[in-house]
């Protein structure tokens, strides 16, 4: 089975050196896709965190241009700013290129890699070993477990792997995995891709993050262990973009806020918990822990 990996990135040089070096060697991956672009509304609640091109300002635009240079296959696009009528919805536009960028390879299996998203070497054989077994019973859709490691500034003098946040806002599960079909696209939902003719592939989805096997795959999100400019500006953006004003997700702002002023023994919304870090750390963060002070 061939695999595309697909990666949004907007100001990630803190990450991106080690999510290629990490991930370079993914089983059966054919492309890695690439896509720099800035939300609208990102851009217009951060100022001066995007270019006038609706890029990024800190290196990652020449460092994405090189690479795509130095391995041939991975294409870069730098998209600039994405709009959608929905602000919420702002990313479909970016998240869609690299689908458009897929049309000629047409991949049996698709993984979004978030450019802060990090899989073991034999997760990610896993996953892809997984993945074909599942697509043979007609799913379309796979979401395995992840882990956010939490390094908030009041503890960031801790290894990055000392802490884990669990339950709350960091229980909602995270799909990343997607069978290929011709025209797939992001529409309705940036999260989620639908055929060409409008069917949602999470409807169809199977969750091998509700099986709890020692060395089944797994992911560390390390978006809580960003710089604090980084967080500042996501939590901004997602204030911006209306998040929790029209619905029922106005815990979603207050658990990504809390990150900022946490410290051992605050209360997070919702009953989510800190505790010590339990999983794997992966091979690129060799020597940052799980390690409590």
């Amino acid at each position: 089975m061939s695999v595309a990996l697909c990666t949004l990135a907007l100001n990630e040089m803190e990450w991106l050196p080690k999510l290629y070096e990490q991930h370079k060697d993914w089983p059966g991956m054919v492309k890695w896709v690439f896509v720099e672009s800035a939300d609208r509304v990102y851009a217009e609640t951060n100022p001066r965190m995007v270019s006038e091109d609706g890029l990024s300002v800190d290196g990652t635009s020449a460092f994405l241009s090189l690479l795509s240079k130095q391995d041939p296959r991975v294409v870069y696009v730098p998209y600039g700013f994405s709009n959608h009528q929905d602000p919420a919805q702002g990313k479909c536009d970016s998240r869609s290129q690299y689908l458009r960028a897929l049309g000629n390879v047409k991949p049996d299996l698709i993984w979004v890699l978030d450019a802060d998203e990090f899989y073991r070497k034999q997760a990610q054989a896993d996953i892809t070993q997984l993945m074909t077994m599942q697509i043979q019973h007609g799913f379309t859709a796979f979401l395995f477990r992840y882990r956010s490691p939490w390094r908030p500034p009041s503890v960031s003098h801790f290894p990055l792997f000392c802490y884990e946040v669990k339950g709350g806002f960091w229980g909602i599960p995270l799909c990343r995995g997607w069978k290929w079909f011709p025209g797939i696209k992001y529409i309705r939902n940036h999260n989620t891709p639908e055929t060409a003719r409008g069917d949602l592939l999470d409807v169809k989805m199977y969750r091998f993050d509700k099986i709890y096997r020692d060395g089944y795959p797994e992911c560390a999100h390390m978006s809580y262990t960003s710089s604090l400019w980084s967080r500042e500006a996501k939590h901004r953006y997602y204030a911006a973009r209306g998040e929790g004003r029209v619905d029922s997700r106005g815990w979603y702002v207050e658990s990504r806020a809390a990150w900022e002023t946490w410290r051992p023994g605050t209360l997070l919304p919702r009953g989510a918990q800190v505790v010590p870090y339990e999983g794997p750390v992966p091979e690129c963060f060799a020597g940052e822990g799980p390690c409590l002070p």
